[in-house]
């Protein structure tokens, strides 16, 4: 190589670089502690979303005939589906975001979206409004609040790097 050159040599015998991998790979044994702060991440940002009324994709949704009644935004209601919504750890290498608990029953159609038909008669229901509806049958669109939204991938890029960062420094 001609003109100039700097050679960088790692020492494996340094107390600090030993320490410093043996931290790295501690932590790539065991992602919880990252996977603790990702999933605190997508929890807030899931929650944020009953707020912005945005799906993950930043997608609007759709207004529903109560929050323009109420001026209360989409999804929100009385708030068991926002207030169920929380992460779980899924063994050292994976974490879920949901909705259950009281809301289990209805998580999915609002994530999802679906088509309610009666069993035989109609289907009876209190409104916003203060009236009542009967219909054979009530469609539900999608209002997705659950998923990984391009600010969220940044977010858990920047947690990992984080953790690498304090792994290598040696800070836990």
């Amino acid at each position: 190589m001609s003109g100039v050159a700097i050679t960088l040599r790692l020492d494996l015998e340094d107390a600090g670089v030993r320490k410093a991998l043996s931290a790295m790979i501690d932590l790539g044994r065991d992602l919880t502690p990252v996977l603790e702060d990702s999933g605190a991440e997508l929890e807030s940002s899931t929650l944020e979303r009953f707020q912005t009324n945005l799906a993950p994709d930043g997608t609007p949704w759709r207004p529903s005939l109560a929050s323009q009644v109420t001026g209360k935004p989409t999804l929100v209601g009385e708030g068991f589906l926002r207030d169920s919504v929380n992460y779980r750890l899924d063994g050292t290498t994976a974490v879920e975001i949901g909705a259950g608990g009281v809301a289990a029953d209805y998580a999915a159609v609002h994530q999802l979206g679906a088509t309610i038909t009666a069993k035989g008669g109609a289907l009876r229901f209190s409104l916003a409004t203060g009236g009542f509806a009967t219909v054979k049958s009530v469609t539900i669109p999608a209002r997705p609040y659950l998923g990984v939204s391009d600010q969220d991938a940044r977010a858990i890029v920047d947690i990992v790097g984080d953790h690498w960062a304090r792994a290598a420094g040696g800070a836990h």
